[in-house]
């Protein structure tokens, strides 16, 4: 059996397991969030009455109930709403117009009204499509804060990078690839689980010239949206584990240590930098340990629990950077090779995690 047909199986018999379990079982987009931020004790939301901000309200209001309602019975893991709301608030990007999915967004559009109808759509959506694919809520939600804010209509100016997975053309093609995405759809027609049947009612296929910019807006407009920008990140996401688990078990210096934690966290860059140029990133990181003589352990692999001491290296002038690409380490994690080599989505993903412990608290991630 071919190595294409295997992938395929591979993943539709993980898309089933997934769907049918019973409901009891990139940088410029983000800014350094102020230091001024209080700490949030209590959820309030502001008053919708500034109809050029108010935009996205008269078509949330037109979803059904279930939709805006809580789901906390149906799920087996969450975070709370403040996180949310927390991520919506700070996301400094830009954002579009979206009438329907067939139109092209047009940029230019104020951040759309926090209101409680908007947070509540996003947060039941995010954990449906967590709880109806066996996920946990804490495991992505740092991405998606930076990419989008946990906002629909988050654009890209220059790329058009759009939606809550600010998906450009290639992530959009990338999933339409083989008709992953009608056979999720059959898949969630038939599952039993309340969370998936709410994704169903919402999720449709794409059209087959959705990754044009022209038809952008097939990742931003209500009501298709955010269920089918949330689902479309989940499989992007199981995709890049796929080919880098199979991409990886040819490094030899590796594979032995390669486990669930650290292809989390390789997908994650991945997404950012796309799947050879997170390769070329490791391929160099295994040079230079060849170089030193020094052997990769799984602590060394591990982003997260390197990422604060790497982000001092962003205080580097460029002229220390250059001295540090050519310099022979001893010790020296792959969050801190990533920083050298300017990878500073890891550094903008530690300082955000920093900013939530703090202002929101540990339950988020």
């Amino acid at each position: 059996m071919n190595r294409y047909k295997y992938s395929v199986i591979i993943l539709s018999l993980f898309l089933i397991q997934c769907v049918q379990k019973n409901k009891n079982v990139r940088s410029e987009k983000y800014e350094k969030i102020p230091r001024s931020i209080a700490s949030e004790k209590k959820l309030e939301f502001p008053k919708c009455d500034n109809p050029k901000a108010n935009y996205l309200e008269k078509q949330i209001l037109k979803l059904p109930f279930e939709f805006l309602h809580p789901q906390e019975n149906h799920w087996s893991k969450t975070i709370p709403l403040t996180c949310i709301q927390f991520a919506q608030k700070n996301f400094k990007g830009a954002f579009a117009y979206c009438g329907t999915e067939e139109d092209k967004p047009v940029v230019g559009a104020p951040k759309p009204c926090l209101s409680e109808n908007y947070t509540k759509l996003v947060y039941n959506a995010y954990h449906d499509v967590k709880n109806c694919f066996n996920l946990d809520p804490k495991n992505s939600f740092l991405q998606i804060m930076i990419e989008s804010g946990f906002h629909i209509n988050a654009i890209n100016r220059t790329g058009f990078d759009a939606g809550i997975g600010q998906f450009t053309k290639n992530g959009i093609l990338r999933v339409m690839d083989r008709n992953i995405v009608s056979r999720t759809g059959r898949l969630l027609l038939e599952s039993s689980n309340p969370a998936c049947a709410r994704i169903s009612g919402a999720f449709r296929d794409i059209q087959k010239d959705a990754f044009k910019i022209e038809k952008r807006c097939s990742m931003m407009a209500l009501p298709q949206n955010p269920y089918r920008s949330l689902v479309l990140h989940y499989l992007h996401t199981m995709r890049d584990q796929s080919d880098l688990k199979r991409l990886l078990s040819t490094r030899i210096e590796i594979e032995p240590i390669l486990n669930d934690e650290i292809l989390e966290h390789l997908v994650y860059m991945a997404y950012n930098r796309g799947i050879q140029g997170t390769l070329r990133l490791v391929d160099g990181y295994i040079k230079s340990r060849k170089a030193v003589g020094a052997a990769i352990t799984s602590e060394d692999m591990n982003l997260w629990k390197n990422l604060s001491r790497a982000r001092s290296i962003l205080k580097e002038e460029p002229r220390k950077r250059q001295i540090l690409k050519s310099a022979k380490i001893k010790n020296l994690t792959f969050a801190e090779y990533a920083m050298i080599h300017e990878q500073n989505y890891l550094g903008i993903m530690a300082e955000a995690s920093e900013i939530v412990k703090a202002r929101v608290g540990e339950g988020c991630f």
